[in-house]
């Protein structure tokens, strides 16, 4: 369906963007309930084996990737970007796969704390977006979050990687990386005013409060809501710039070649996330080297996720958050 000329310029709603991490009190109330009423019946199915399930697997993680890069097969992209994706991508993904080659612990290691980085720019990125104001602050509620949950994801994972001397001390270290985190929210919480205080407030309490179903061992859950807010988040971007950029005419080839498909490109957008995701997780299943083709793909994503949103990017020029 070619896009119609009268398409108008969307953008993303700040409440939309504060609204998604509703999950994070809702998920708390069912953990609270559970423990003080039911007596921790759901309790045994959400430890971190359920983060293994082909439904979790098939709704998170992969689907807003692969909708990441649909807007790359596009001219004016390709030469902007061209450093980044003909030298510093290949680089990256070498060294990931050099890692993997000698010892999957460490490549896994590599790949799950660029994970969680990934997902903490994200969030302190569109805080920024928001009004946020670069400085110490700002840089120790990046800090805080991201050892609270590396350590977390690693413990949970890949116990084997972290040092005794770590091991030993993991508690008092989320612990006290989360009163820190509390403790640096506030003082943004006094700074800022509006929307930006409390999308402040959704950020830090996403991170406390899933530590707090480590400890009550719903550990499923910490994942999940990090999962979903970044996922939820990363495809309004998506969605709102591709429909941005192909208003009037398609500039981008991938669109174009799904042109006869009869659905607007803000809704064509997820569909095909999930269709390649499905695709990808599919051809990569059952051989040897599965598992690194899913971590490059992955890779690359986060690489480029660091680049395309910077100011001044084609990927900003087409996205407006009010």
């Amino acid at each position: 369906m070619t896009p119609s000329l009268t398409e108008s310029f969307r953008t993303i709603s700040t409440k939309y963007l504060l609204a998604v991490y509703l999950i994070v009190p809702a998920i708390l109330l069912f953990v609270l309930v559970d423990i003080f009423l039911l007596d921790n019946s759901f309790q045994p199915y959400f430890g971190v084996e359920t983060l293994f399930h082909p439904v979790f697997l098939f709704f998170f993680l992969l689907p807003h990737i692969a909708a990441s890069w649909f807007s790359f097969f596009d001219t004016e992209y390709i030469s902007h970007y061209r450093k980044h994706m003909l030298i510093y991508l290949p680089l990256l993904l070498l060294a990931t796969g050099i890692l993997l080659y000698f010892d999957v612990r460490y490549g896994l290691l590599f790949f799950f704390l660029n994970d969680v980085w990934h997902g903490v720019r994200q969030k302190v990125g569109i805080g920024l977006i928001l009004g946020a104001k670069p400085g110490l602050l700002n840089t120790l509620w990046t800090v805080f979050p991201f050892v609270s949950a590396s350590l977390v994801y690693v413990f949970l994972v890949l116990p084997e990687v972290i040092p005794v001397l770590i091991f030993d001390q993991i508690n008092e270290i989320l612990l006290g990386s989360s009163v820190a985190l509390f403790c640096v929210t506030v003082l943004l919480f006094r700074r800022y005013s509006g929307m930006l205080r409390w999308y402040v407030v959704g950020v830090s309490g996403l991170f406390i409060v899933s530590y707090f179903f480590v400890l009550a061992n719903y550990a499923f859950f910490a994942f999940l809501v990090f999962r979903f807010v970044h996922d939820a988040s990363a495809f309004a971007f998506y969605i709102t710039h591709d429909h941005n950029r192909n208003r009037g005419e398609y500039k981008n080839w991938f669109y174009k070649f799904f042109s006869f498909v009869p659905l607007p490109v803000f809704i064509l957008t997820p569909v095909l996330g999930f269709l390649f995701a499905y695709l990808v997780r599919s051809l990569s299943n059952g051989i040897v080297i599965g598992q690194a083709i899913v971590i490059l793909f992955c890779m690359s994503h986060f690489y480029l996720e660091s680049v395309m949103w910077k100011h001044g990017t084609p990927h900003r020029k087409q996205v407006a958050v009010e």
